[in-house]
């Protein structure tokens, strides 16, 4: 799951031996790490194309990852360009409706919420 670059020298090894007898996963792994770079760079605009090579590609089995990024694709685009993040706010949504579960009702949950953001404030 990590960096190719920071496997640990017999986990390199490893992982060459599997690429050099599988040609499916060798273009599979190919195509997640073009993809991690259009993350990890803020390079939505490379999503498209991307797709495209997934799409054409009959040996990778990311085609319908892939496609399922066709409908929303704008917003992921502008999702994988943005510096924006939303994930502390997602978090903390999460963690009062996963305290909260099946014992309240909308009403109270966003009380709550409101109440957690203004004592961060």
């Amino acid at each position: 799951m990590g960096h190719p670059d920071h496997l640990r020298e017999g986990d390199q090894q490893q992982l060459k031996d599997l690429l050099a007898r599988s040609p499916e996963l060798t273009a599979a792994a190919g195509h997640v790490r073009t993809f991690a770079a259009i993350m990890t760079n803020r390079e939505g605009e490379r999503l498209p194309h991307w797709i495209a090579d997934v799409c054409a590609d009959e040996y990778c089995g990311l085609a319908g990852f892939a496609a399922g990024l066709l409908p929303d694709l704008d917003a992921v685009v502008y999702g994988m360009s943005s510096d924006w993040s939303s994930g502390p706010v997602e978090s903390r949504g999460n963690d009062l409706k996963r305290s909260m579960f099946g014992r309240a009702k909308p009403l109270l949950l966003r009380k709550r919420l409101f109440l957690i953001a203004a004592s961060c404030r």
